[in-house]
């Protein structure tokens, strides 16, 4: 079944008038045979955890996550654990948290900070080390003074940001789009592309985001790739208004590789695309979310809900890119999710506790 496939042409916008024509791509989508019927998604049965925003470390042997509430308790949400990568040893660092990347060197985290879980959110650094915290945008006198920047992913150089801001600016005083935080020279540059939830790939040369368009009173968002060499933005996707708001996007580290997930008869598969936005091949077949790159580029960490029935058990996989093989992150553990310690007793070592706006 043919679920996308453009060019729909030449586009016109305001950003056009910075960056040129957008160079739009083909993107087609081959519907894989499934295993019978099976619900996907939904809200999570009781007493299972609810993992997402998956990271390896650059050197593998960690996992950043982020742990959307504790079952059966009212511990504070969202909390920021590592997991080793035999899922047996765990380190609590915070509650609030968004979103997790690590530094090239894996000794710095950047994180959004959410404390309302709505509206702010601050970006955030800490040093696994020495415990340090900085706190880069959100308040009069950072890089960014209001608290609307979010999504922060590392430049491979260790001293820049690439980060979102998503709000429109009557809301607050920063158009939309992707930033470069400097955290050397401490200023802020863009906003550099009209997208949003960006990341760097392929070595930084480009990024890859969600761009929202609005076409004769129709709302969409597409895939677009912007080259930081050249200025080029190419639209990768023709997604139409029903599409909005139910896929994302990563962008290989290393290579000009992207994966894509997006729904299939309401299952989020993921696909695997070249620079241009044509799909190499179709990664998953019994669902898939929530991607994210290991930093060498050989492998996507992914979710899968598990359950066939209603009611949805997320669990962790990996899909080994050379192999063509997927398997779960934690095969070893119970249910092939860590069993975290009770959070209370483990406040006195959190890193983050005490030190976020």
């Amino acid at each position: 079944m043919r679920l996308g496939k453009g060019p729909y042409g030449w586009l016109s916008g305001g950003w056009l008038g910075v960056w040129g024509v957008l160079l739009v791509s083909a993107c087609s989508f081959v519907e894989s045979d499934q295993d019978g019927q099976f619900d996907y998604g939904g809200d999570p049965l009781p007493g299972t955890e609810s993992l997402f925003n998956l990271r390896f470390s650059p050197d593998g042997r960690w996992v950043a996550l982020i742990r959307a509430y504790t079952p059966g308790r009212l511990d504070p949400p969202n909390q920021l654990w590592l997991v080793s990568r035999d899922g047996r040893q765990l380190r609590f660092l915070g509650a609030g948290i968004g979103s997790v990347d690590w530094s090239p060197d894996g000794k710095r985290l950047a994180l959004s900070y959410e404390p309302s879980l709505c509206c702010d959110s601050y970006v955030v650094t800490l040093d696994l080390g020495s415990g340090r915290v900085a706190v880069w945008t959100g308040l009069d006198s950072l890089l960014l003074s209001h608290p609307t920047a979010t999504f922060p992913h590392w430049f491979r150089d260790g001293r820049r940001l690439l980060v979102s801001v998503v709000l429109e600016p009557r809301d607050q005083p920063y158009r939309g789009g992707a930033y470069v935080l400097d955290l050397v020279l401490r200023r802020a540059i863009g906003p550099v592309a009209p997208m949003t939830a960006a990341m760097p790939g392929g070595r930084d040369r480009f990024a890859v985001g969600i761009m929202p368009q609005a076409e004769g009173g129709v709302y969409r968002e597409n895939v677009v790739r912007y080259e930081f060499g050249t200025g080029e933005l190419r639209v990768l996707t023709d997604f139409g208004s029903e599409e909005a708001f139910t896929f994302s996007v990563a962008p290989s580290p290393v290579g000009d590789e992207v994966v894509l997930e997006r729904r299939v008869e309401g299952v989020p598969q993921l696909f695997l695309l070249d620079g241009r936005g044509r799909v190499l091949r179709q990664l998953t077949e019994r669902g898939g979310h929530n991607p994210r790159w290991s930093y060498d580029g050989r492998a996507v960490v992914f979710l899968r809900d598990v359950e066939a029935g209603p009611g949805a058990r997320n669990v962790p996989f990996v899909y080994w890119l050379e192999e063509d093989r997927v398997e779960v992150l934690w095969p070893m553990l119970p249910d092939s999710v860590p069993v975290f310690p009770a959070l209370d007793t483990l406040l006195r070592d959190c890193l983050l506790c005490g030190k976020l706006p």
